[in-house]
């Protein structure tokens, strides 16, 4: 085995590792503080920064992964996270490859608008469309704010991110 595919292997082993750590830190209560009942989607800007520097299909199967264990933690389990962390990091990827240049306010941008567009397809399809309770109060009230709570984390994830790449940098990446 060659050694850029070692790295390769190590680099991807590790994000599967923090996707699965970052899971049962963001759905375990208690784990993570929740100000003021709002609570950090931690999977959201994390597969959004490895979509933004593995590009789309590495991006893809991480957003698949990350989405697929959110749902074993979901009552619904429909695939629902799944679909949508996997769209998510797919368009950061191609969002990178062919229009933006990959820095930390493209990082910033880039989620703090999945977790807008996590936030409102949530609301639309699992209160808005099952007439679950008052769906503004509750957009308003914890998805938007935790959109924004969720933002926050984009800095060390960004950054987390982009060392693993630079440690374990290849001859195939950028």
């Amino acid at each position: 085995m060659s050694n850029n595919t070692k790295l390769l292997l190590f680099r991807r082993a590790i994000f599967a590792a923090a996707i699965v750590a970052l899971n049962i830190l963001q759905n375990t209560r208690g784990f993570f503080p929740e100000p003021f009942g709002v609570r950090a989607f931690l999977l959201i800007p994390a597969t959004v920064c490895i979509g933004m520097f593995e590009r789309e299909y590495a991006g893809a199967f991480f957003g698949l992964f990350a989405g697929a264990l959110w749902d074993i933690y979901t009552p619904e389990g429909d695939g629902y996270n799944a679909l949508v962390l996997m769209v998510l990091a797919v368009s950061a990827g191609l969002l990178i490859k062919f229009l933006m240049r990959n820095h930390m306010l493209t990082a910033f941008i880039l989620c703090i608008g999945a977790s807008l567009v996590y936030a409102g397809l949530y609301s639309l399809f699992f209160i808005t469309a099952r007439g679950v309770g008052n769906p503004l109060y509750l957009l308003m009230r914890f998805y938007l704010p935790s959109a924004g709570f969720t933002s926050l984390f984009t800095l060390p994830f960004y950054l987390g991110v982009r060392a693993l790449m630079r440690i374990t940098q290849t001859n195939e990446d950028y």
